[in-house]
C-alpha cells in the first residue's frame, strides 16, 4: 500500500501543476464563479435556485453566475480549487476558512460589511501588503479583520432553506473582480 502511494504522489503533483497552469490562462470577465463545499450536506440541491435568485437580485447588468458545488467534502479538492484561482467567492466550513486565512487566502471585508454584525467571521489572518518604498513585491503580515460572512446570517440561503451553521463566504485574493465579489456577497446577505 505504501509503495502505491509513493507512485501516486508524483502523479498528484503533476496534476496539481497542470491545474495551476490551466488557471493562468485568465477567465471570462463576464462570469462570476462561486465554489461551495460543505461537510454537513450536499449544497448541489440549491445550486440552480440560488443562481436564479442571484440573477434576479443583481439584474441584467450582472455577470453570468456559475455555482460549482462539491457534493462531498474533500480537503484535497479544496486545495486544488484555491490553487487554481478560478473562483470569485468561496463558501466553505469555518475551520477551512480560518486555516486558509492564516496564509492570506481571504480578502478583508471590513470596508463593505459591519464587523460587529458578522463577528464570527472576524479573526487574525494573513494580509498581503506592498513592501516599503523602493522595494519590490509584497509581505504577508498578520492582522485582525472580517474575513468571512456566516451563511446562517445570509438572507438568500435562508430563502432557499439551506442554513448551515458551519459555512462561511469569503473572497479569495485572486478573485477576478473584488467589487463584483462584494456586490454578490451583499446580494446574498440582504
Amino acid at each position: 500500500m505504501r509503495a502505491g502511494l509513493k507512485r501516486l504522489s508524483p502523479w498528484i503533483i503533476g496534476m496539481l501543476a497542470l491545474v495551476l497552469l490551466a488557471g493562468c490562462g485568465g477567465r471570462d470577465k463576464d462570469s462570476f464563479t462561486i465554489f461551495i463545499m460543505d461537510k454537513q450536506g450536499d449544497a448541489s440541491i440549491i445550486r440552480d435556485e440560488l443562481a436564479q435568485k442571484l440573477k434576479d437580485k443583481l439584474g441584467e447588468q450582472a455577470p453570468t453566475i456559475e455555482i460549482a458545488v462539491s457534493p462531498l467534502y474533500n480537503q484535497q479538492k479544496l486545495v486544488v480549487e484555491y490553487a487554481a484561482g478560478e473562483n470569485d467567492l468561496f463558501i466553505l466550513p469555518e475551520e477551512d476558512m480560518k486555516l486558509y486565512g492564516q496564509n492570506g487566502s481571504n480578502l478583508p471585508l471590513d470596508d463593505a460589511f459591519d464587523k460587529k454584525t458578522y463577528a464570527r467571521g472576524v479573526f487574525e489572518g494573513g494580509v498581503f501588503k506592498e513592501k516599503e518604498q523602493g522595494e519590490k513585491g509584497t509581505d504577508m503580515i498578520k492582522e485582525t479583520h472580517l474575513f468571512g460572512i456566516p451563511v446562517e446570517q445570509m438572507k438568500m440561503f435562508k430563502d432557499v432553506k439551506y442554513n448551515s451553521k458551519t459555512l462561511f463566504a469569503t473572497v479569495p485574493p485572486r478573485t477576478s473582480n473584488k467589487e463584483e465579489a462584494i456586490k454578490v456577497l451583499k446580494a446574498l446577505t440582504e
